[in-house]
């Protein structure tokens, strides 16, 4: 997924010195002297006060707005109530790439879902941009535990509401080509099939009356296209063996999609 994906909020801080002038004498008296660890106390108290006036998302947002390509942020978030599993989130930068040279150059060193350009494209159709979404640690991994393990520690210690580190995302979980054609957009997506997280009680039956889906086989592949009154058509397959699954979203364009998903599937 990269990162949009934000509201800025600017944080002011501002330290005042008092004077201490002597009452009995027409001569004022020498100012005391503060000392730098006075100074790094006052300026902690009121960058914490400062910070509890922003919203919870505000200084997500305003985290998340230094990031550059390929930085990832953990953070955490102390409050029961916004964090109620008490666990660290992330958020990241991933990478956009105009040419399709780079962009596979990029996804092979990210260890990126494999989506390559089909060899023909469907007529009319010109590629604009590649874009990688990075990957999360997953919770089972050193980097994970060792990152929460850092952030919680300094939670023990502070007084601010969220605690976060910066670091460098080495894989991706999804990759994304796009093409045109006037003014149609083609979006395709290889992303990382993530295990399920077991649910608690009976799944409840969704039906939207605005969605109808289709099976339609292309290359021996079962694919399912989604018509969506109310969105994006897509047409969906997975591939079990490596993991990956496939979507090409388009508006309105469902003999394209399927053209495109022929040039991937049966090439």
């Amino acid at each position: 997924m990269y990162v949009t994906k934000a509201n800025k909020v600017k944080v002011i801080l501002s330290l005042t010195a008092v004077m201490m002038i002597a009452g009995t004498s027409s001569a004022y008296a020498k100012p005391k002297s503060v000392s730098q660890l006075e100074l790094n106390q006052v300026s902690a108290v009121t960058q914490a006060k400062s910070e509890k006036t922003l919203s919870i998302q505000d200084q997500i947002n305003k985290l998340s707005a230094g990031l550059k390509p390929g930085q990832m942020i953990a953070y955490y978030v102390k409050d029961k109530k916004q964090n109620p599993l008490d666990q660290i989130s992330f958020m990241g930068k991933g990478f956009v790439y105009q040419d399709y040279n780079t962009y596979l150059v990029k996804a092979k060193k990210t260890n990126a879902p494999a989506l390559t350009q089909p060899a023909d494209l469907p007529k009319g159709y010109k590629f604009t941009n590649g874009l990688l979404y990075l990957q999360d640690p997953d919770k089972s991994s050193d980097l994970y535990k060792k990152l929460e393990k850092e952030l919680k520690a300094q939670a023990a210690k502070g007084g601010k509401s969220i605690y976060s580190t910066k670091f460098e995302a080495n894989e991706v979980f999804s990759s994304v080509l796009k093409y045109i054609k006037g003014k149609v957009e083609v979006v395709v997506v290889a992303t990382r099939i993530q295990p399920s997280s077991p649910l608690d009680g009976t799944p409840v039956p969704f039906t939207n009356p605005n969605i109808t889906e289709e099976a339609i086989k292309i290359g021996g592949i079962e694919c399912i296209y989604t018509n969506d009154k109310k969105g994006l058509d897509h047409l969906d397959w997975s591939d079990t063996e490596n993991q990956v699954r496939y979507t090409i979203w388009a508006e309105s364009a469902k003999s394209d999609v399927l053209s495109f998903a022929r040039n991937m599937l049966e090439s």
